[in-house]
């Protein structure tokens, strides 16, 4: 059984090689490994063309830069794996994670979606996340409850392995960050059997100097539209987990209220601290009227309203410590 390996590379020569190791040394070997590499400006290209010719499952597909999920995309367009499985480039893959998903899908042949326990690499640390539960997953509704409440599931695309059937009529947004949101939604809903493990398969190596941990920027209000729209579909498609959706979308707000009022006052600070203010007006009587959000979120949108400089004290001193114990994907991507 072929597994698809799709890794978007942009300019990462220092971690590439590493990335690539990972996988070239799994102890299943029935695997292809798709570089797309996105239009790099550093010598990354002129590796990856060398990497292609020391092994036959190594492919190469060169485009312009287009992002993420472009590349991502363009991965799944060219991969002929029954399998998909994605890694970012500065990343690692344990030697173990292929293997155990084979057995995996030996015991259970309708398996769609695997996922995979995995932990953070920060320098020569690694720190695991709190062990998924081995369990099976018939129920969308069970699977998407989870990827919320469980910091080993969550909404990443990379500690996941995906039938490509999952992927029909599925796509990435292009042009934007926090990418994984609404898409695993999407692959969630359309999964028929899961399985979860608690074995360790993917290593996350944590930077620094990523959009999504760095100052604000005007690609990270993305994180709030794409939870907006993730909101919207929980009404539609499973509204007793609609609590969840708005629970998110506040964290979403509470980060990004954050982020505006530690930037420099300039045009585009406050035209988004405006955006901020009309979004929350917008969902004002969701947030007041759901009984399930708990008190310091919305205490958290209270302030939000106020004082900015009031606010960031609060956030720093009371709100980031309180929903950092939240185990959804904010705490690792936002706050």
């Amino acid at each position: 059984m072929l597994i698809s390996v799709i890794m978007p590379v942009y300019n990462t020569s220092s971690t590439l090689g590493n990335a690539v190791k990972s996988v070239l040394q799994q102890r299943y070997p029935d695997f292809e490994l798709i570089l797309i590499n996105d239009g790099s400006s550093d010598n990354s290209p002129e590796i990856c063309d060398l990497l292609e010719k020391t092994d036959k499952r190594i492919k190469v597909v060169h485009q312009k830069n287009k992002g993420l999920s472009a590349a991502r995309n363009k991965g799944i367009e060219v991969a002929s794996g029954e399998f998909i499985a994605f890694i970012d480039s500065d990343d690692r893959f344990d030697e173990e994670a292929f293997l155990n998903f084979y057995k995996a899908s030996v015991q259970h042949k309708d398996m769609t979606l695997y996922v995979m326990n995995f932990d953070k690499v920060y320098g020569s640390i690694s720190v695991p996340k709190k062990k998924n539960k081995n369990r099976i997953i018939f129920e969308p509704s069970e699977l998407i409850e989870l990827i919320f409440n469980s910091s080993g599931v969550a909404f990443y695309t990379w500690n996941k392995i995906y039938h490509h059937s999952l992927f029909q009529k599925i796509a990435f947004p292009e042009g934007k960050i926090f990418e994984d949101i609404v898409t695993t939604y999407r692959l969630a809903k359309k999964s028929s059997k899961t399985v979860i493990t608690s074995e360790v398969g993917y290593h996350y190596v944590r930077s620094s100097n990523t959009i999504v941990s760095s100052s604000f920027s005007p690609e990270y209000y993305d994180i709030l539209t794409e939870t907006e729209q993730l909101y919207a579909l929980l009404k539609i498609d499973f509204p007793e987990l609609e609590h969840l959706g708005l629970q998110k979308l506040i964290e979403s707000m509470i980060s990004v209220g954050y982020k505006l009022s530690q930037a420099p006052e300039n045009i585009d600070t406050e035209t988004f601290k405006q955006r901020l203010q009309q979004d929350i007006r917008r969902y004002q009587e969701d947030i007041a009227n759901d009984k399930k959000i708990p008190l310091y979120y919305k205490v958290g949108i209270k302030l939000l309203q106020g004082d900015s400089s009031f606010y960031k004290e609060n956030y720093k001193a009371t709100l980031k410590k309180r929903i950092i114990g939240n185990p959804s994907e904010t705490e690792d991507k936002s706050l």
